[in-house]
């Protein structure tokens, strides 16, 4: 019990006798260490049913290939997209990883990372000033969110959790730098180790590197006490250590890319055509990041109910800052009001200064934390005439919608789709008969690609929700060939003891001992 609440009960005329100051340490204790592990294990819970089904994704295939028969290409290719250490920690993963199954434990290790997101956010806006109720929602949302529904449900995203979970130490480390008591020295080291920090994150991946926004805005929309134009100074020291250290990692590429180490993407391009860049951001990004719960369509099913959703939290943060500025002044109203614009849009920088105009929601997931800081701290405002059950009901129905949508859109949309897939090609390898003699036949098949007519769920969204793997002219082979692995571990170069071929039509002049036919996935199809 605090000193604050001691005074308190003194005043009051109340006394606490030695065991009831016993029970309550004794409370507090226990809850000092169960709200961690509750924070901690909530995605795995909330993911469980994902992370433990037998499937893999497009590009899971061809890094399990690559990783343990060409070293080296996992990280070329990554890096030519500016991303060498996502290749690095690509490599290791799948270099440890022997079948499709064992996919689970790269998810699984994704799901706890976005609990640590969640630990670390729950005491980071604690340490801000952010009430305790507030704090907890933002921490649990943010590990729901689509973004982290996607990370979650993807063997390649884990790299991306821990590169905004890296990223909170890039604002630490700089807020320790920017401290007043520093030291010259001191300052200069720390200001450099933040550097370093966000040149390794850039260099992991760019989209979650900027996730060390989120602590900054946190802090940003509890800090009063400040006056308005040091809070100004302060952003901007913290806003030049990142745009230096995403800077530094350009020029590092650059240098790979000169000295012919890597060889530079396409896709690494700037863009120079910024009206129409602006209006893909706020018509398709923005929508994205503020619906929260109910996901983007293609097929613009329940779109009305999508642009709802977005409606209704942007009125929130109108209002939200409507109330910031009455209750706070004219200063901190604009304050408010430009990080609100600001802050997002920088959140999102790293896509929007690039070429591609792609809005997946892996890309937005700093923006969408930053938005849902602004959200949080909006509904504590408009709520603060509400009596305690009212405020509590308010954020369990929140809680448990996102709880409930989190669960089904990644099984249902993730990891149901591309099992329904996966399982066919391996029902299709354990129907071959490998030839026993040298001399003997080699079976030939012919796998049928998957066509967008061929799509299990009602709902599609790009390459993550709803999408299908085989709809492709080389996903169809690398998922075979696992599968012949997967089921033949011990003989050696498998894929020389069978004749594979692929495409959109059966060829009907050739003869094929085992045929495919991907098309057999509409008769999974669920109103999903």
């Amino acid at each position: 019990m605090s000193s604050i609440e001691k005074t308190v009960l003194a005043t009051s005329g109340i006394t606490l006798d030695a065991p009831s100051v016993a029970i309550s340490r004794t409370r507090s204790g226990a809850w000092a260490w169960i709200l961690p592990i509750f924070l901690f294990l909530v995605p795995s819970l909330t993911y469980f049913p994902t992370t433990f089904h037998d499937y893999g994704l497009r590009d899971d295939y061809s890094n399990l290939r690559e990783a343990h028969e060409e070293p080296g290409k996992v990280l070329q290719f990554c890096a030519s997209q500016a991303r060498p250490i996502y290749g690095l920690l690509l490599q290791a993963s799948y270099g440890q990883t022997s079948s499709v199954q064992n996919l689970q434990w790269l998810r699984f290790g994704a799901a706890l990372i976005l609990g640590a997101i969640s630990l670390v956010s729950f005491r980071s806006l604690r340490r801000f000033g952010w009430s305790f109720n507030s704090s907890l929602c933002f921490a649990l949302l943010v590990a729901l969110v689509p973004s982290a529904q996607v990370i979650a449900g993807w063997a390649v995203g884990w790299p991306y959790a821990a590169t905004a979970l890296l990223s909170f130490g890039v604002f630490f480390v700089a807020e320790g730098a920017l401290a007043p008591e520093n030291t010259t020295r001191r300052m200069v080291t720390q200001g450099l180790l933040a550097l370093g920090l966000m040149v390794v994150c850039a260099l992991m991946y760019q989209p979650s590197a900027l996730f060390c926004l989120v602590p900054l805005t946190a802090r940003l929309i509890a800090d009063r006490q400040r006056p308005a134009l040091r809070i100004v100074r302060w952003l901007a020291l913290h806003v030049g250590i990142i745009i230096t250290g995403l800077a530094l990692a350009l020029g590092v590429m650059s240098v790979l890319y000169s000295s012919g180490l890597f060889v530079k993407s396409g896709r690494v391009a700037f863009e120079s055509h910024w009206l129409t860049k602006l209006d893909w951001f706020l018509g398709q990004v923005v929508p994205n990041a503020l619906s929260l719960f109910v996901l983007n369509d293609d097929h613009e099913r329940d779109r009305g109910l999508y642009l709802a959703g977005a409606a209704i939290a942007g009125l929130i943060l109108i209002g939200g800052a409507v109330l910031e500025w009455r209750r706070h002044g004219r200063a901190r109203g604009l304050l408010w009001s430009a990080a609100l614009v600001g802050m997002p849009m920088l959140a999102f920088a790293a896509s929007l200064v690039a070429s591609e105009r792609y809005a997946t929601y892996r890309t937005i997931f700093a923006m969408t934390a930053v938005l849902l800081l602004f959200l949080v701290a909006s509904v504590a405002r408009l709520t603060e005439r509400f009596d305690v059950g009212g405020r509590r009901l308010v954020a369990a129905i929140a809680l448990t919608v996102a709880f409930l949508t989190a669960q089904h859109h990644a099984y249902a949309l993730l990891a149901v789709p591309q099992g329904n897939e996966w399982q066919l090609i391996l029902e299709g390898a354990k129907r071959v008969q490998l030839p026993k003699h040298p001399g003997d036949p080699k079976p030939r098949i012919f796998a049928v690609a998957s066509g967008t007519p061929d799509i299990s769920t009602a709902t599609i969204y790009h390459d993550e929700f709803g999408s299908l793997s085989t709809n492709s002219e080389w996903v169809p082979k690398e998922m075979f060939k696992r599968a012949m692995h997967d089921l033949h571990p011990d003989i050696p170069n498998i894929e020389s003891r069978y004749d594979f071929a692929e495409g959109y039509r059966l060829p009907l002049d050739q003869h094929y001992n085992l045929i495919i036919n991907l098309h057999r996935l509409r008769r999974y199809y669920t109103n999903n």
